[in-house]
């Protein structure tokens, strides 16, 4: 993109300047109609177009010297995710000013979270005028039935796509912002899912228009999308409607977004669960970055369950290797009252503080452990705890616990997190609590001292490794 004003006038020097460059013939292309030459010049070289250069004709060795306009062109870039996250981008086009006249999604799978965290600033713009449109896949149980009935409440213009040839899968994803001047679209691999946002690995185009400059580009490249943009009713696509979600429902179409969920954990524990004497995995865990927390009043909305208790294991005999394939989280020195050993008479905390720990997550960048470890664990079923803190939540998750190299199974431990615990002073908010069950065996052990460190891992029963050495 150009940095110069839209229009600016270059005169004799600058041209005789721009003639000696090689690289500007080397790259001349198609002439701009914005200022006619005269009439009795030869056409010899040409300013790139890719610039927006009115062309400019050479006359006896010299260029003349009536005036040209330089104007701002499309701007084509790629986007690849995780280092840019299509999410945060999203964020900066609808805060734009002035706004779009019209916004379009097109996203093969569509998850809730990701709705509830766009809901407020894309209704904000839809209730200011701009023209609110979604088109949605349901193939291979990408798009819950929740989802479905959060774009209902919205009453903007929303699709439903489906094929049911089994083969014929939608699966475009296209986000399109149209302004009176200004345009965008970005065509890529990004599905409207946390993980298409922020966290897989993705690849996009980005196409940035300047109109009406740019409107013949602009028709060449959005017209053969129309047929997602603007999907025609028919075989394939239907208005959603209540009736439709409940057909859908009935035939059993759309699972619920807890479902959603558990269907995507479960295939990923079956990609990753080696058979008996596999070799070991040749690929190594890399961190990538976690989407934003949502606010609490957001949160609140996601569909609550009731906490599934997974089945204990009894610890090994002897001691064990510890799983292969964790990625490291939080690191931590445990201090006597994390490790309970506290004089008697004296209460402990009954758990793990999880602070800060001059932890870095991405390396050189240290952690928010206010809001780091709610983000964590995020995918887990959280309720409120009682008490007097009405900001007060816990979870349940299990993790598989190795002290000094001995396999003490997976346990089912309980994560609390308050906000108002930070209290201004950058103080720990969230706790990892023993649990009676556990605690005699922490107190027995003395872990005092030890290394406690949190790992992510691809097992499916346990997606979190808790090591004390």
């Amino acid at each position: 993109m150009l940095s110069t004003p839209t229009c600016i006038t270059t005169h004799r020097a600058t041209l005789e300047m721009l003639q000696r460059a090689k690289v500007f013939f080397r790259f001349c292309s198609r002439l701009s109609k914005r200022v006619p030459p005269p009439k009795h010049t030869r056409q010899k070289h040409l300013l790139p177009s890719s610039l927006g250069l009115c062309r400019a004709r050479k006359k006896t060795g010299n260029f003349h010297s009536w005036p040209i306009t330089i104007c701002r062109r499309m701007r084509t870039r790629t986007s690849v995710q995780p280092p840019v996250q299509l999410g945060q981008e999203i964020d900066g086009l609808l805060a734009t000013e002035p706004p779009h006249d019209r916004i379009v999604f097109v996203s093969a799978f569509v998850a809730l979270r990701t709705i509830l965290r766009l809901r407020d600033p894309l209704l904000a713009r839809f209730q200011a005028g701009c023209q609110l449109r979604l088109t949605v896949g349901i193939d291979l149980g990408g798009t819950s039935r929740e989802v479905l009935q959060e774009l209902l409440r919205w009453n903007c213009e929303v699709f439903v796509f489906h094929n049911p040839i089994v083969r014929a899968t939608f699966h475009p994803k296209i986000y399109l912002f149209e302004g009176r001047n200004q345009s965008t679209l970005i065509l890529g691999s990004n599905n409207l899912t946390d993980g298409g946002l922020y966290t897989n690995y993705e690849a996009a185009v980005r196409y940035d228009f300047d109109l009406p400059a740019d409107a013949q580009d602009h028709r060449r490249i959005i017209d053969p999308l129309l047929q997602f943009i603007e999907p025609p009713a028919g075989a394939t696509v239907h208005r959603l409607t209540q009736q439709l979600i409940d057909t859908l429902t009935a035939r059993g179409m759309l699972p619920t977004e807890l479902e959603a969920r558990q269907n995507r954990r479960n295939q990923a524990a079956r990609q990753q669960r080696p058979a008996e004497q596999a070799p070991a995995n040749p690929f190594l865990a890399v961190a990538v970055p976690n989407p934003p927390l949502l606010p609490q009043a957001i949160r609140a909305q996601e569909p609550a369950a009731a906490q599934v208790q997974p089945q204990a294991q009894a610890p090994e005999q002897a001691p064990a290797p510890r799983p292969e394939g964790g990625l490291l989280l939080w690191r931590k020195t445990l201090p006597q009252t994390d490790a309970l050993q506290v004089p008697e008479g004296t209460h402990h905390v009954g758990g793990v503080r999880l602070t800060q720990a001059r932890f870095e997550n991405p390396p050189g960048h240290r952690i928010d452990q206010t809001t780091y470890f709610r983000n964590l664990f995020r995918d887990f079923q959280w309720e409120h705890e009682g008490g007097g803190h009405r900001d007060q939540e816990h979870t349940f998750v299990p993790m598989r616990v190795f002290i000094r190299g001995q396999d003490y199974g997976i346990r089912n431990f309980e994560i609390s997190h308050k906000p108002s615990g930070e209290a201004g002073q950058a103080n720990y908010t969230t706790i990892l609590r023993w649990g009676r069950e556990f605690t005699p065996t922490i107190t027995q052990e003395n872990v005092t001292g030890t290394v406690l460190s949190l790992f992510e891992t691809p097992d499916g029963d346990a997606p979190f490794l808790l090591e004390l050495a």
